[in-house]
């Protein structure tokens, strides 16, 4: 039986990319990135941050971590942490650490000039 698959252009979840992160993802077919908002594992469609473009490529993030500033200062000390990622955060509240990949299983497979467009891009 064959696998289901949908087109890019039906995927209702978005996330925001900055351009270095699309290009690693591009690249090596996966990334990270830390954000103050909360995303559910599941599949996004990717929009580039600085230019606002939907991109032709869709990720899967597959794992999540959450930190507070506190709980990191009293783990491994204030010398440590970096207290500009959580400038966007309410005191006490968590910071998100997100791993992804590039979905290719579940979203059908782009036209080969797209593809061959978007890896000379990166």
């Amino acid at each position: 039986m064959d696998e289901f698959q949908v087109e890019l252009d039906r995927i209702g979840h978005v996330i925001l990319l900055d351009p270095l992160r699309i290009q690693e993802t591009l690249k090596s077919g996966g990334c990270t990135f830390i954000s103050d908002k909360f995303y559910n594992k599941g599949i996004y469609r990717v929009r580039n941050k600085q230019s606002g473009a939907l991109e032709n490529f869709a990720i899967r993030i597959y794992r999540i971590e959450a930190a507070t500033y506190q709980g990191r200062v009293d783990e491994l000390g204030t010398e440590c942490i970096d207290k500009s990622l959580w400038r966007n955060v309410q005191e006490g509240a968590p910071v998100f650490f997100y791993a992804f990949k590039l979905e290719d299983k579940f979203v059908k497979d782009m036209p080969k000039e797209e593809a061959e467009a978007l890896l000379a891009k990166a």
